[in-house]
């Protein structure tokens, strides 16, 4: 009986190492045996939070924060100044997008206009890597007569189309 059992075992385990060893075609495999080509998977731009210490802008404009959080100790997600008086756009958006902060030009207004923003509003970053769409609402004039409360989303798309939405609360004004 003994030797039934270890030739039942040296065969499972030549049926074992004959599997390892076996050469296996997927479906994306070619006849050829080489390997295919991976698709590349890019990877999901994570939106962060900029401090007040990190913008290099300031003045009029729009910041867009996380709703419930307070913008002076959590970050802020952007802020959009008003365009210099000579048209230029560049740069006048920051945010923080996979732990940098990345500088945007508006390539596209639509909707009410308020302090220099508007309803819908779409951004591509300088290095033309991402873009971003930004719809905001004004929901009530603030204490302030130079500030309007906003709320809105903020959808950031990486060149290889992933992209991120967040949920946003701001302020715009002077």
């Amino acid at each position: 009986m003994t030797s039934t059992k270890q030739i039942l075992i040296a065969s499972l385990l030549a049926m074992g190492l004959g599997a390892c060893n076996a050469e296996v075609i997927s479906p994306n495999s070619s006849e050829s045996g080489e390997a295919p080509t991976p698709e590349p998977m890019g990877a999901v731009p994570e939106i962060g939070t900029l401090t007040f210490d990190e913008l290099d802008l300031s003045g009029c404009g729009m910041s867009l924060w996380a709703p419930g959080t307070d913008p002076r100790a959590d970050g802020i997600y952007l802020f959009n100044g008003i365009e210099p008086p000579d048209g230029s756009t560049e740069g006048t958006m920051r945010m923080k997008i996979d732990g940098s902060i990345v500088k945007f030009q508006r390539t596209e207004g639509e909707g009410d206009e308020y302090y220099g923003q508007f309803n819908r509003q779409t951004f591509e970053s300088l290095a033309g890597d991402l873009s971003a769409e930004v719809g905001t609402e004004v929901t009530a004039e603030g204490p302030d007569p130079e500030v309007m409360s906003v709320e809105g989303t903020i959808t950031i798309v990486g060149s290889d189309g992933q992209e991120t939405t967040v949920e946003a609360i701001g302020d715009a004004g002077c």
